[in-house]
């Protein structure tokens, strides 16, 4: 009796919580409702709205928080906008690079800002919005993951987020592949540094690292030095780590093979990895033949080198979930990072590359709703947006078609399109007539960013829901844009 007494209880309590599953559902549902009702009706790329007035002469807020308390709305006059950003710009002690200051609204590749524009948004915090702003199922994944316990997970507690979201990586490895753990962490960079210490541990005493001359790999310390750019470690001592290897020139093939060779053939014994990005990121949105990888690859294996690709910024977008499956590359892989479109980082690593307990870890893993939602963004892009059928490779030849088109006109020099991933080069391209340019097109209503260090391109990030009637407005933005640029820079 007593046992069916304790059955009944349970089975009462799981009834119990499956009413407040429910409730739950029901108040998320409600909120999403909420939201959806206070958006614009109509989506499309707008100025700021004329007709609204600034505060009060000498009324001058402390923060938007205080300002709300008093206010519901939710844009502001440009007067008080501009105001915003000042205070942006003095608390962080140096200049936005555009006056971007969002109103928490947005759909698919639109975002609205505080004074009521509405830009299409091409770069999705540097490719994090992969799905765009607003989507649905990302919010209630999120609102769901908030009333969790805690806010903020580690390495040493886990909630089930934590396990599902990695079991769930492990799941999109290729067969061919070796990797076998996956470690999450709160960044890109972290990603790397854990990468580079389990190198650095199973190669000891090996110390340097090959790495292209157009690299980027993050912002720590140790991460500057792997990337080139000199303005990212401007000041920075340089630890002698690094050795460059030049990325592929379709005029000089052979190059970049040599000078790997001669790097192995003099430090050989002191090189433990060699770090690796199949699109160049920053570097330019360049990518390279299979054939051209593999030829270092081989050459890297001969000397026991660790083969390490950076997909912070190519996970996702290339029609594959990782790029170095899209170029046949998935035996060569040691370590792999990943991060941006995830809403977090990771590492995966072989069996050949697990750490020592102690080795890596870290306070923070991610926030539970950062988990849940990239969870869901990773079960959402399997419906239908990878391979050479889906969503992503048929934007990419709309993307193909568009820039062909602004070519043609002589309207830009050139253009590279892998998957989501695109990038263009201005008629006489520089930093200087890149940004400006850059800075015209936020003004027309479009975000995008720079690429590149030699030859700057206009880079875009494409979120994979863009539909075909908003790449059609894109084009009449670029060719206008570009049109104008060209005219005020005669």
């Amino acid at each position: 009796m007593l046992i069916c007494f304790d059955f009944f209880c349970l089975e009462s309590q799981y009834q119990k919580m499956e009413t407040k599953t429910d409730q739950t559902g029901c108040l998320i549902q409600e909120l999403l409702d909420l939201y959806e009702k206070d958006l614009p009706k109509k989506w499309d790329i707008t100025t700021a709205p004329s007709s609204l007035q600034p505060r009060a002469e000498g009324s001058s807020p402390r923060s938007l928080s205080q300002e709300g308390k008093k206010n519901s709305q939710r844009v502001y006059s440009q007067k008080d906008f501009s105001f915003f950003i000042q205070q942006i710009e003095k608390s962080r002690g140096r200049a936005l690079l555009y006056p971007y200051l969002g109103s928490g609204r947005g759909k698919g590749v639109y975002v609205e800002l505080l004074d009521g524009s509405i830009k299409m948004d091409l770069l999705g915090g540097v490719g994090v919005q992969i799905l765009g702003h607003g989507h649905k199922e990302i919010q209630r994944a999120s609102l769901r993951a908030g009333l969790s316990d805690v806010l903020m997970q580690g390495h040493l507690l886990l909630n089930r987020e934590y396990k599902e979201l990695s079991c769930k990586l492990l799941d999109l490895v290729p067969k061919e592949a070796k990797l076998k753990y996956v470690w999450l962490s709160s960044s890109g960079s972290m990603a790397n540094e854990n990468a580079l210490k389990m190198v650095r541990q199973k190669k000891s005493p090996r110390r340097k690292i090959l790495a292209f001359d157009r690299a980027f790999a993050g912002r720590t310390t140790l991460m500057s030095e792997i990337t080139s750019n000199p303005k990212v470690k401007e000041g920075l001592p340089s630890y002698d780590e690094v050795l460059r290897v030049p990325f592929y020139d379709p005029k000089d093939p052979g190059r970049s093979l040599k000078i790997l060779k001669s790097h192995l053939e003099r430090e050989g014994d002191n090189i433990c990895a060699f770090i690796f990005e199949i699109v160049l990121g920053e570097g330019g949105y360049k990518s390279a033949p299979r054939e051209f990888f593999v030829s270092l690859f081989e050459e890297c294996r001969l000397y026991k080198v660790a083969l390490w690709v950076d997909e912070v910024q190519t996970f996702l977008r290339t029609g594959q979930f990782f790029a170095f499956e899209k170029w046949g590359l998935s035996q060569y892989i040691d370590l792999c990072t990943v991060g941006k479109a995830l809403q977090l980082a990771a590492t995966f690593f072989t069996e050949e590359y697990k750490p020592k307990p102690g080795l890596i870890s870290g306070t923070f893993s991610a926030t539970t709703p950062a988990l849940a939602g990239g969870l869901r963004i990773l079960e959402i892009l399997e419906q239908g947006y990878m391979g050479e059928e889906g969503v992503i490779s048929r934007i990419q030849e709309d993307i193909i078609k568009l820039f062909r088109e602004l070519k043609e006109k002589s309207l830009i020099a050139d253009y590279d399109v892998f998957g989501l991933m695109a990038a263009f080069s201005l008629r006489e391209p520089s930093m200087e007539r890149t940004q400006k340019f850059l800075k015209m097109l936020f003004q027309n209503g479009v975000i995008a960013l720079s690429c590149g260090r030699t030859r700057v391109r206009a880079r875009f990030l494409i979120p994979a829901v863009i539909k075909k009637a908003e790449i059609q407005e894109l084009r009449k933005v670029l060719r206008d844009t570009l049109s104008s640029f060209y005219t005020s820079s005669v």
